[in-house]
């Protein structure tokens, strides 16, 4: 689907009257790269995630994504105050935490750590917004608003041996920032809203997504091989 020039890569309808980072800039530390994507926007779907975006953020810097370079440098410039100021936040991230047991393959309790249950509803405003700007910014082609964008935030040893299978088919994104987020792409020649994706934020939090039809699922979907790039 052909994007009608500066129009809202994400609704299709409003002009364009922002450019949008993809990722959000706040993902990055200072000083960031002068190399960042942006996509053409209208104001209210640029702004319409941003507390989404923040929640998304603040949640992974409780995670090894927070001990990473790129966290410590985040959490230093901002989101220690951001935390601080907004109690809601901190109860939405609070109520995202949780405590699990660590067992090895074969039964040995090693303790317990913290982990965080996902707000998959939230995450997925997130990652679904990254994966249409980049898709327009790797095809300058839209994913059409009806169709679905699925997500799987990769948790167990099951999600990352699933999505390994797809990793050799998939290509590195034009541009990537390591330590920060990477991403690898293809999609199926003959039907160009079906594709697979792999992003991955603070070399922690890995994301597995496919858009295509609204009829279809994820097992489905994960189970077609990706052909090469049109």
């Amino acid at each position: 689907m052909k994007q009608k020039k500066e129009t809202c890569i994400y609704c299709g309808k409003k002009p364009k009257r922002t450019d949008d980072h993809v990722p959000p800039k706040s993902f990055f530390p200072k000083p960031r790269a002068s190399d960042l994507i942006t996509v053409p926007s209208c104001k209210k779907c640029n702004q319409g995630a941003g507390k989404d975006e923040e929640f998304f953020l603040a949640t992974f810097m409780f995670s090894d994504a927070g001990i990473s370079d790129a966290g410590k440098r985040l959490w230093s410039e901002k989101l220690h105050r951001m935390y601080e100021k907004n109690l809601g936040l901190r109860r939405k991230i609070a109520q995202a935490l949780e405590y699990t047991n660590v067992v090895t393959p074969v039964g040995l309790f090693l303790g317990r750590r913290m982990a965080i249950k996902p707000d998959e509803k939230r995450f997925d405003k997130v990652i679904s917004k990254i994966v249409r700007g980049l898709y327009f910014f790797e095809y300058q082609e839209v994913i059409p608003p009806v169709s679905s964008i699925l997500c799987l935030f990769l948790k167990t040893e099951e999600h990352f041996q699933a999505a390994k299978e797809y990793v050799n088919q998939l290509k590195s994104g034009t541009r990537g920032w390591p330590g920060i987020f990477e991403y690898r792409f293809n999609r199926l020649e003959k039907k160009h809203d079906e594709s697979m994706w792999i992003l991955l934020f603070y070399n922690f939090a890995t994301f597995w997504v496919i858009t295509g039809d609204s009829r279809t699922n994820l097992t489905k979907k994960a189970n077609k091989r990706l052909e090469q790039t049109a």
